[in-house]
């Protein structure tokens, strides 16, 4: 998500492959649109595209796009992308981020976990560029940020790094109790969710396990059984 004409559809379409209009023009998406998509680590993920925010949006467009932006409130993560070569963009990130608390994803405090997506680096002169990496590898802002061009390709590899390591970190943590016989739910664990701690106790391997809110549903199907 974002604000309009922050190129959302195109790093949509640069993450996967899909065919997402990405036009100059306000309100270009209208509708959310949502694609599967591969992770580095080898997991998997459900994108979605959303509606771009812009400036004083009025209190009556927010409740009819509130449909749209439901995926952002429900969403485990939210990459806010940003037009960073936009002579306004800190002005942009702030009323993108007054529209997040209206819906009550973004709270002071706390939250969903966001990772900022700093679009459009190759319309940046090399300075400029140098400047930006600098400034987001030295961790400075509130946000995680990754320097990205939604049109070349530079920087994609590393968020969707990032955003895998996130998704993992996401999960809730929880003690799980497997036979050491039972190798194929233990390597099941060790694929789907982030194993914090491991002690084998007899015929038992005790594991603290992250996983996320599908991966649990599938674990507790898979302890059913």
């Amino acid at each position: 998500m974002g604000y309009t004409n922050a190129g959302k559809s195109t790093l949509f379409n640069r993450l996967s492959g899909a065919g997402v209009m990405a036009r100059d023009l306000l309100f270009a998406t209208l509708d959310p649109t949502m694609r599967s998509i591969k992770l580095p680590n080898g997991k998997g993920c459900v994108i979605s595209d959303t509606v771009g925010f812009v400036s004083d949006l009025p209190t009556h467009l927010v409740a009819a796009f509130r449909a749209t932006l439901e995926e952002v409130v429900e969403a485990d993560l939210i990459v806010h992308v940003r037009d960073i070569a936009h002579p306004d963009t800190e002005q942009q990130r702030a009323d993108v981020e007054r529209v997040l608390k209206e819906l009550g994803a973004l709270e002071d405090g706390g939250g969903k976990p966001l990772v900022e997506a700093w679009n459009k680096i190759d319309m940046l002169p090399a300075e400029g560029r140098e400047t930006l990496q600098t400034r987001a590898a030295a961790g400075a802002e509130r946000a995680l940020q990754y320097p990205v061009s939604a049109l070349t390709g530079e920087g994609i590899d590393r968020l969707l790094e990032a955003i895998g390591e996130m998704l993992g970190r996401a999960g809730t943590a929880r003690e799980i109790s497997v036979p050491l016989s039972d190798g194929a739910t233990i390597a099941w664990l060790y694929r789907h969710g982030e194993v914090r701690h491991r002690r084998d106790d007899g015929e038992l391997a005790l594991l603290t396990v992250a996983l996320d809110a599908a991966a649990a549903a599938q674990l507790d199907r898979r302890l059913a059984r």
